[in-house]
């Protein structure tokens, strides 16, 4: 299989993009005319560079507004075309890219004459031509029109070129490219995007993703095309400025991740599941100096103080484990120094460790690492600076478990496991992050949110391992004054910024806490509930005197509580009745509340 990328991808000058696609392991890259006006040499000095990269010239893009024209129209249109296939040939390029013309006073009648006489003139240098239908073409802007093109002009060096977001675009179906040969396709573009259902040309110019970033069945495209015998050039082609704002390196590596995912896919088709099997614990960076307001937090939950080994204790309540590391040297010292008191590591229980260790270090140009630490479990570095510990296992069968000696105190009691984890990113990583888990343990993506902050919006991403027991979810915000950023700029770009953990009986857990233990919820917000729900008085008074919300959907109902924040994280408990999501719904309720409690906090300072 040969893989391919656009350098319209990228941002920066050629070289960086040349660098970058060879360095991240594609073997070819596609040459925008319109990165060759910043390269430092002659465009045939491309070529040269490319080569020393280690990497090919996939093609030059592309010839627009070509073809269905009369009279001197046509002439210049092949004036023009003539100076591509020129261009094409002075850089390297084995193929020019033709993309349907949009002009919509072209004649589509005249589409394939024009075509079989331009790939006449590129014969002649030894060239070939890709034909693809936009979406926003004005005649020919599906595959299927398209094809019939190709199909008409009839010459042996041109070929279609299928562009993944543009097919879906025209809510095109994917099965009819059996009907197309094989050696009929020159190149495929693959793009994928959050929805189609939006303005054509700002869909297919603004919001491409990479595969797996997005809701299109691109990983379905990919492995149908395999499956029919396609043997050439798959080209990530991507524009998005958001992704364009990431370094050359960063946008190639998530490139060859999309791929990876692709692969993982269709592997593993009719028996998909998540490498991820269980939240094992989570890690604080806390050393004793600076660890009473977490301590005691731990304490009104319950937790109770189970193990120790040196400067690291466990702490326990049911069947959660949280490690409090107070060493003052290892990765987790490293943390704090950077972020205070915070989440320093996560384990995670994977069933093969192995095929995690393999893939990262081919798709994420680096290896698990095992570093002297309390667990003597692998990590992995994740987006945001989020820290992996990877086991088979629950923490007690870690081979650095032995270390840690029973303090005779028994576990406290009322919670279960936990039950989701959210992050928080800068805007740039936020896509760079859904990459990473997609492709590193296979998680799917699933609710797609913007919450709205009282300063602003924060984008949501949920996902989760097959079964449910693994979830998270990715926030980010432009926003400088929402509750997402400011955590992130006062916790030092802590990733996590909270914990969700679950309990049977909520309104009993609740009722154990002190209420300066809580996040206070506004009281509308329990006049405002009976209008969304049909739900008891009764409980009402409940929730609103114990400060949890409520929220349903057609698998069940959620009940949910805050805890106060401890260096902007905090901790959220849950009860699950049958109910699917993360409480969506109530997040904006929860940043209000927590905009208050930091606006007090700011006037306190300010005393």
């Amino acid at each position: 299989m040969f893989r391919s990328i656009s350098s319209i991808s990228f941002s920066g000058q050629l070289e960086d993009k040349i660098d970058a696609a060879a360095q991240a392991g594609f073997d070819g890259i596609e040459i925008f005319r319109e990165d060759i006006i910043g390269f430092e040499a002659p465009p045939e000095a491309i070529s040269d560079y490319a080569a020393q990269a280690g990497i090919e010239i996939v093609s030059l893009q592309s010839l627009r507004g070509f073809e269905g024209y009369t009279g001197e129209a046509r002439a210049a249109a092949f004036r023009r075309a003539e100076r591509f296939l020129d261009l094409a040939e002075r850089i390297g390029a084995p193929r020019l890219i033709v993309c349907a013309n949009t002009d919509p006073h072209s004649d589509p009648e005249t589409a394939s004459v024009d075509l079989r006489e331009l790939a006449q003139m590129a014969a002649e240098r030894g060239l070939r031509l890709g034909y693809e239908a936009l979406a926003s073409s004005a005649h020919h802007n599906s595959v299927e029109a398209a094809w019939r093109v190709v199909a008409a002009a009839d010459a042996d060096n041109l070929g279609l070129v299928i562009g993944a977001v543009h097919l879906f675009a025209m809510d095109g179906d994917p099965s009819m490219l059996g009907e197309i040969p094989a050696g009929k396709i020159e190149l495929v573009h693959l793009a994928d995007a959050p929805t189609t259902r939006i303005d054509r040309a700002l869909l297919t110019q603004s919001f491409r993703l990479f595969p797996g970033q997005g809701n299109l069945p691109v990983a379905d495209l990919y492995a149908r095309l395999l499956t029919q015998g396609f043997e050439g050039p798959f080209s990530i082609e991507i524009f998005n400025d958001q992704i364009r704002a990431l370094p050359p390196s960063q946008i190639a590596g998530d490139g060859m991740r999309a791929f990876h995912l692709m692969d993982e896919t269709r592997k593993r088709a009719g028996s998909a599941h998540s490498d991820l099997v269980a939240p094992a614990f989570a890690e604080f960076a806390a050393p004793a100096k600076a660890a009473g307001e977490l301590v005691g937090l731990l304490k009104a939950l319950g937790f109770v103080r189970t193990h120790v080994a040196g400067e690291v204790a466990l702490w326990r309540n049911g069947g959660v484990t949280l490690a409090v590391n107070g060493r003052e040297s290892g990765l987790a010292h490293a943390i704090y120094l950077l972020q205070g008191v915070s989440v320093s590591g996560i384990g995670m229980v994977v069933d093969d460790l192995g095929r995690i260790d393999r893939r990262v270090g081919r798709f994420h140009g680096e290896n698990v690492e095992r570093p002297e630490q309390p667990y003597d479990l692998p990590v992995l570095r994740g987006p945001g600076g989020s820290v992996f510990y990877l086991s088979t296992g629950p923490l007690e069968e870690a081979p650095g478990y032995g270390a840690f000696k029973p303090t005779g105190e028994a576990p406290g009691d009322g919670l279960t496991r936990i039950d989701h984890f959210a992050q928080a990113l800068q805007p740039n990583l936020f896509l760079s992050g859904l990459m990473f888990y997609r492709s590193s343990f296979n998680m799917r993506s699933e609710e797609i949110r913007d919450v709205l902050d009282p300063h602003g919006t924060v984008h949501s991403r949920t996902l989760s391992n097959d079964t449910g027991a693994v979830r998270l979810s990715l926030n980010a915000s432009f926003g400088a004054g929402t509750t997402t950023q400011r955590f992130l700029e006062k916790s030092g770009f802590a990733p996590w910024h909270h914990i969700a953990l679950a309990t049977e009986d909520i309104i009993a857990f609740a009722q154990r806490l002190d209420p300066v233990d809580v996040l206070p919820i506004p009281a509308n917000y329990y006049e405002d509930l009976p209008l969304r729900f049909d739900i008891d008085a009764e409980l009402l008074e409940v929730l609103a005197r114990l400060n949890i919300l409520y929220d349903r959907d057609g698998h069940g109902e959620y009940f949910q509580l805050y805890t106060r924040a401890v260096n902007g994280f905090f901790f959220e408990i849950v009860e699950r009745r049958g109910y699917a999501g993360m409480g969506a719904p109530n997040a904006a309720v929860r940043m209000l509340s927590q905009l208050r409690e930091l606006e007090v906090e700011d006037v306190m300072h300010l005393m």
